[in-house]
């Protein structure tokens, strides 16, 4: 990403009028500035500045204008403690940290006591509540850090707070005890975020299923209030009706399949018993 300031404003805008700072952003990168010809700070609502300096950070700025050649600016207060004046002997970066309300997704695959693989989604809203420590926490090497590399960073937290009550209920009891799972990760979540300067908003869980096709519909089919073996029998049904398998509606109904050719044939053991005999006509 190339990132194109209208000297001497530094801002998230680009010269085509652009914000650079999408929805899916947490931080957008600007480096290599020299505060001798860009001295304008312009931040946006939505966002806070950290001027970081030589991988220090000096300030941290609110929404608005600021000038970072006033005596009274942070970064000019960094420079004069070090006693520089005239030309200033280091470049400063930028980041603009969005303080707007995002939300992230996580998944993966657990498994219920039954060793049932389970696949899970959940759903998170946060916001930056200390940006200075956000930067100083996460690591990137592109310009931007996304809300998706915030989630591929806290899905190992999510993962073990699922499977740590995932791996103890039985898959009749998975959907009873939904509370306790989005209880345990929106505490492990919320203790990794605070971390990290981020406010955790709310949590849920939007995804809990068997990852197995089979195993999911007959799941559908229990909730149904259906028992287990027609349960079982509706789903084999379903799958031999799917390959035009002409005893897909014995199995539903749970009777015998009795070939057209065995019938015609008569070879079927039994098959007397079941095909009423005609009396022969007595001859006059």
């Amino acid at each position: 990403m190339y990132m194109s300031i209208r000297a001497p404003v530094i801002s998230t805008i680009n010269e085509q009028g652009r914000d650079e700072m999408g929805a899916n952003d947490l931080i957008v990168k600007y480096h290599s500035v020299d505060v001798r010809t860009r001295s304008r700070l312009i931040v946006y609502s939505n966002q806070k500045a950290v001027v970081r300096v030589q991988g220090q950070i000096t300030g941290v700025f609110d929404a608005g204008a600021h000038d970072l050649q006033t005596p009274a600016n942070p970064v000019s207060q960094f420079f004069s403690r070090l006693q520089y004046s005239g030309n200033l002997p280091w470049e400063i970066e930028v980041l603009f940290v969005s303080t707007a309300r995002h939300e992230a997704r996580s998944e993966g695959v657990s498994q219920t006591k039954e060793l049932v693989a389970m696949r899970y989604q959940v759903a998170y809203f946060f916001t930056v509540s200390d940006p200075a420590k956000l930067v100083n926490s996460v690591q990137f090497g592109e310009l931007k850090y996304t809300v998706d590399a915030l989630a591929a960073f806290l899905s190992p937290i999510v993962d073990q707070s699922v499977s740590q009550v995932l791996n103890l209920v039985s898959l009749r009891e998975v959907y009873a005890n939904l509370h306790k799972i989005t209880d345990a990760v929106a505490a492990s979540l919320r203790s990794a975020m605070e971390e990290i300067g981020i406010n955790l908003i709310a949590c849920r869980i939007v995804r809990l299923e068997p990852e197995d096709d089979t195993m999911r519909r007959i799941v559908q089919y229990l909730a149904l209030g259906v028992d287990t073996l027609q349960a079982v029998r509706a789903r084999l049904a379903e799958v031999m009706a799917s390959k035009s398998d002409p005893a897909a509606t014995n199995m539903m109904l749970g009777v015998p399949y009795y070939p057209v050719n065995l019938i015609v044939g008569g070879s079927l053991p039994g098959l007397e018993q079941l095909i009423p005999r005609r009396e022969e006509k007595k001859e006059q």
